[in-house]
């Protein structure tokens, strides 16, 4: 058994480089830990029992560094890993540090010649958009974490590629492509993708009160903005969603791109080389895809609902349809008294007319038009929203077996009456609450060890009624 020891120091490993985490000054860089050590236990071999050590780390965002080292795993023999610190965040800068003779030193992605800090520009304060709550929490999936660059995103916005880094509490921007994209058409660009007219504070403080364990939560998770994605890539990213994680609808959003969409960049490292491509627009979708193509890619059932859809909007006029859905209600709708007949019909109007395509039910509806149509009261419900309305809103609804139609209004209900205006916004924060990566900055989000079962073929025949209706109930979108 290896042992894995996990300390709090003030000093820095110099060392720490080769492995190619370097600063850690704002909370997304110490949530990367959450991926990065996982990574890192790849170059010590197959998974096996690790003994870990573990410190109390204060703060939110270095909370995370206790659940990321129960999830790294080692080999047998000599393995030994520290993690630097203060212990109070944002006081030092910690870094990772192991032997240099296990971990590799990984290359860098972006081109060398635009890799002087005279390229960075600055976009906003990292209070007003925390990167890792923003772009890694489910709502979009063109961005990847860069494989050296700690708390450096790449992604694809529109038909440009822009880096995005967190330093210094400022979040800094580059644009990779096209190369003569002056700062201020870069700055307009990701001020509108990230919403940025809007600013988060006032939003975030009215979402306190009152004061229940919703606020502490939303005041752990501050950053987390709603992105203006394309309409198009939203929609079909969300038509491979259904039941469907994050890493899985990121790698099906990135084929389809691949497949049928443009080449707008390709890195020049040789050893890991990386393409940003353009999602494909409805025509290419409409005349080019094939059902057994996506199967093969590993759609799955989804394949049909692309094909479908595609073809759909392209008779309904493609874009235009889904802007004309975009600009069919005011983009702040209050809704007084949700549950009031003209309003909620009004209100509810544009999940018909997104319920027309293949694959697309009512949460599908919401996201697409929460993440891309300007719908801020929209809410998505699917069984984590339905599981924390029942928590913290209405528990009550916990006798509902599943999430038939009056349930899933009666819980987006719940949150515009609780959070409005920009409920979505604010439910979104409460989802990413959720998620596993994030838990460990929310409390009470700390993962209980589960007990053992023990698993004889007699006991597990013989279940008991209780957990019989459990399995049964569990809910699901109708």
């Amino acid at each position: 058994m290896c042992s894995i020891r996990l300390n709090l120091v003030k000093s820095r490993w110099p060392l720490a480089a080769s492995t190619g985490i370097q600063d850690f000054n704002t909370s997304s860089e110490q949530l990367w830990l959450v991926s990065s050590l996982t990574q890192v236990a790849t170059f010590f071999g197959k998974k096996r029992n690790t003994k870990l050590t573990l410190p109390s780390f204060q703060g939110s965002p270095l909370s995370s560094m206790r659940r990321s080292a129960r999830l790294l795993v080692a080999s047998s023999r000599s393995v030994k890993a520290v993690i630097s610190g203060a212990s109070t965040y944002g006081t030092s800068s910690p870094v990772l540090s192991a032997s240099p003779a296990a971990i590799s030193t990984p290359k860098s992605h972006v081109k060398t010649e635009k890799s002087n800090s005279d390229d960075w520009v600055s976009l906003c304060s990292t209070r007003e958009l925390c990167c890792a709550l923003t772009l890694e929490s489910g709502q979009v999936f063109a961005w990847r974490r860069h494989p050296k660059h700690l708390a450096t995103w790449l992604g694809v916005v529109g038909r440009r590629v822009f880096a995005v880094r967190e330093r210094d509490d400022i979040v800094q921007f580059r644009c990779l492509h096209p190369s003569d994209l002056s700062a201020q058409e870069g700055v307009d660009e990701l001020s509108h993708y990230f919403r940025l007219d809007i600013p988060a504070d006032p939003l975030y403080e009215r979402w306190m009160q009152p004061t229940d364990r919703m606020t502490e939560i939303i005041s752990r998770l501050r950053g987390l903005r709603i992105v203006r994605q394309d309409p198009v890539e939203c929609l079909f990213s969300f038509i491979c969603s259904s039941n469907n994680n994050i890493t899985r609808i990121q790698s099906m959003v990135d084929k389809l791109k691949a497949t049928y969409g443009d080449l707008l960049y390709k890195e020049e490292d040789e050893e890991e080389q990386q393409s940003f491509y353009a999602f494909p627009s409805v025509d290419t979708l409409a005349v080019n895809c094939e059902e057994a193509t996506l199967r093969a890619l590993g759609f799955g059932y989804r394949a049909a609902f692309i094909v479908k859809t595609a073809k759909q909007l392209q008779e309904l006029n493609g874009v235009s349809y889904l802007y004309r859905i975009r600009d069919g209600e005011s983009v702040q709708q209050r809704v007084e008294k949700p549950e009031s007949g003209e309003k909620a019909a009004s209100y509810h109007a544009y999940q018909d007319e997104l319920m027309v395509f293949a694959g697309v039910g009512r949460k599908v509806a919401d996201c697409v038009a929460l993440f891309s149509l300007e719908k801020l009261e929209a809410i998505p419900v699917d069984t984590h929203v339905w599981q924390i309305a029942c928590r913290e809103l209405d528990s009550t609804l916990s006798d509902r077996k599943s999430i038939t139609p009056s349930v899933y209004r009666m819980v987006g209900d719940l949150f515009r009456t609780r959070f409005a205006p920009q409920a979505g916004w604010a439910h979104s924060v409460l989802f990413a609450g959720d998620l596993s990566a994030f838990k460990p900055d929310v409390p009470g989000g700390e993962e209980k060890p589960k007990a053992k079962q023990k698993s004889t073929k007699r006991k597990s025949k013989k279940a008991s009624p209780k957990a019989a209706t459990k399995r049964k109930t569990g809910a699901t979108v109708a």
